[in-house]
């Protein structure tokens, strides 16, 4: 019995496809399934059901899970505990971020991160929140920063920032505004924002409803960056928290507004409860919240700068 068969086998069991598996595992299909089929020989028991629509575990495929995952398991923390031993920091660290952090702060978070610790190896990717949560899961993430409303609370859960999404248009739109902008007025402007896929886009639908009004944008789109490209070349305004705009903001491309009442949205770091973190994981969830933190403040500084009457 090899561990690259306790591996695939336990992926395997979590996608419960060999197509999705072999994705995952970045191992072609054929020699997936002939690694499951020795296995399944050596211990002389059939771990999966094969139907049209997956591999299907058996009574003996549900144990075997429980007993190798729980080997891998030990095996990491073995791993991660000899390589922090000698006082370095280095491995590998999988993150997903939804859109709203990919687009500019991971960036800039990551250079930053890499300066101080430049034998971490990071694979990042963006995505949906749903999507995220679903990669956790299926032990494809180590961790996962994504929003959550303000009540939620999981011992997996750290607070990375909690910031309020702004109106942001461009620097030279003709069109003055009143600050703060009056949100159950805001239909009254010529609005692109997020599609209903991102989380975002329930934060906002949910303090329209407050307000007594339904958002009606004139355009949406599921990426943000067309977005961005799109208010910097027109009339157009957008909702958005700053960090999914850093860039633009601090160069002086876009302006942003402050809402009222407040929209705050809840960022956070998510880890599997089954998992334990690496140092170079907790020190990168660090360089997040440090550097998003940063951030925030400066855009709340900038704004609190202009407050006054219009």
């Amino acid at each position: 019995m090899e561990l690259r068969q306790l591996q695939y086998f336990t992926v395997v069991f979590e996608e419960g496809s060999v197509t999705r598996a072999s994705q995952r595992l970045n191992v072609v299909q054929p020699a997936l399934s002939q690694q499951i089929s020795k296995l399944e020989e050596e211990l002389g028991r059939q771990l999966f059901t094969r139907t049209p629509k997956g591999m299907v575990p058996t009574e003996q495929g549900t144990e075997a899970y429980q007993l190798f995952s729980g080997i891998l398991r030990d095996l990491r923390s073995a791993c991660q505990k000899l390589e922090e031993d000698d006082g370095q920091v280095r491995g590998t660290v999988t993150l997903g971020v939804v859109t709203s952090v990919a687009n500019n702060a991971l960036v800039d978070t990551l250079l930053g991160f890499h300066r101080k610790y430049p034998d971490v190896h990071v694979r990042a990717t963006g995505g949906y929140t749903d999507e995220l949560n679903e990669m956790l899961r299926a032990g494809q993430l180590d961790l996962i920063i994504i929003n959550v409303p303000p009540q939620a609370r999981t011992p997996q859960m750290t607070d990375i920032i909690c910031e309020d999404l702004v109106l942001i248009g461009a620097a030279d739109t003709a069109q003055p505004l009143p600050e703060p902008v009056d949100f159950a007025r805001i239909n009254e402007l010529k609005l692109v924002i997020p599609s209903v896929r991102h989380g975002l886009r329930a934060i906002m639908d949910r303090a329209a409803s407050t307000a007594g009004i339904a958002l009606a944008p004139r355009m949406e789109f599921d990426d943000l960056k067309p977005i961005e490209d799109f208010i910097s070349h027109s009339d157009f305004f957008t909702i958005l928290p700053p960090l999914a705009v850093s860039r633009a903001l601090r160069s002086g491309q876009l302006k942003a507004y402050r809402i009222t009442p407040a929209i705050p949205r809840r960022l956070v770091c998510i880890t599997a409860a089954d998992r334990p973190l690496s140092r170079a994981a907790t020190l990168l969830i660090d360089e997040l919240r440090e550097r998003m933190i940063d951030f925030s403040y400066d855009v709340s500084v900038s704004l609190e700068d202009r407050d006054g009457p219009a």
